[in-house]
């Protein structure tokens, strides 16, 4: 089973829930009862931020002092990759005991057969993160559950129309492609069977809607740097008492790009660089960031 045929299994809400997340930085938890299931599920969580730079925990760092090097660029120079960090299963126990900081991290975890285990583990991750999406990916359920996070709360419309864009546009150039070969076939008495597997783009449709996820990914991703580059030097203006507000719809017309609302722009570049640029929108919410995420669990 490839990766987008397990997001489709899941309600539409919350795979656009599960790129959220991706998006906003917030801990992944993948937990099923096959390790190598996880770890490739895992992979191919990373792959869908590629704007960001992934490190592997216990390959490309193992100490605190080493993850603090790797991620140390981002509090100074604005340019730097972000770095984004995979944690497979059979060093999850090892990270939750080791670090107190998860943004950003997918973490793998093989269900213990002890019930007892599972509950401590848990509770160990609560009392590391704020928020955290859990993800079970067992041989006998597929779920997906939130720790509070609460996703009636939580607008979607970006992702909604990642997905939406993708299953649409993958569906177009799959008829393009069958009509191409129908036209070469419908002339000739070739047998049905061969016309069946001429036109037969399984396979390729997996990597089709993979380019153009990842084109609608890097379509908001650059936007959004756009709108942080604008934003940053109004925010210099306006620190030195010189008016440099500006309207959500000449922002939005200024770095040409349309298809996120204003707020989850802002939300991502408070996720992403660390800057709360609200105040300087003339017609904008104040209080949006972090108001979307709210106590579900207690």
């Amino acid at each position: 089973m490839n990766f987008f045929e397990i997001l489709d299994k899941f309600k539409r809400n919350y795979s656009s829930l599960i790129l959220y997340c991706l998006l906003d930085r917030i801990p992944i938890f993948v937990y099923g009862d096959d390790s190598d299931k996880i770890d490739n599920f895992l992979i191919d969580l990373s792959e869908l931020i590629h704007f960001r730079k992934e490190y592997v925990y216990y390959t490309d760092f193992i100490s605190n002092s080493e993850y603090e090097s790797l991620i140390f660029n981002e509090n100074i120079d604005y340019n730097s990759q972000r770095a984004h960090i995979r944690c497979p299963c059979n060093v999850a126990l090892k990270a939750l005991s080791q670090f107190n900081k998860l943004e950003s991290w997918l973490i793998g975890i093989v269900i213990p057969t002890n019930k007892e285990d599972f509950y401590s583990i848990r509770n160990q991750v609560r009392e590391k993160v704020k928020e955290a999406l859990y993800i079970t990916l067992s041989s006998n359920k597929l779920s997906v559950n939130f720790e509070r996070i609460n996703p009636k709360t939580v607008d979607l419309p970006l992702e909604q129309n990642i997905f939406k864009k993708i299953s649409q546009d993958t569906e177009k150039s799959i008829i393009k492609m069958k009509r191409v070969l129908n036209d070469k076939t419908k002339l000739n008495n070739l047998d049905k069977d061969l016309i069946k597997t001429l036109v037969d783009f399984e396979v390729e449709k997996t990597e089709l809607k993979k380019n153009i996820f990842k084109r609608e990914i890097q379509n908001f991703y650059s936007g959004s740097k756009r709108a942080f580059f604008i934003l940053t030097r109004l925010n210099l203006l306006y620190n030195i008492k010189i008016h440099a507000k500006i309207g959500s719809k000449t922002l939005l017309e200024t770095i040409d790009y349309e298809d996120a609302p204003l707020e989850r722009i802002l939300s991502f570049i408070f996720k992403e660089w660390g800057e709360n640029f609200s105040d300087l929108i003339e017609d904008g919410k104040k209080t949006f960031i972090g108001d979307k995420i709210v106590s579900l669990w207690g």
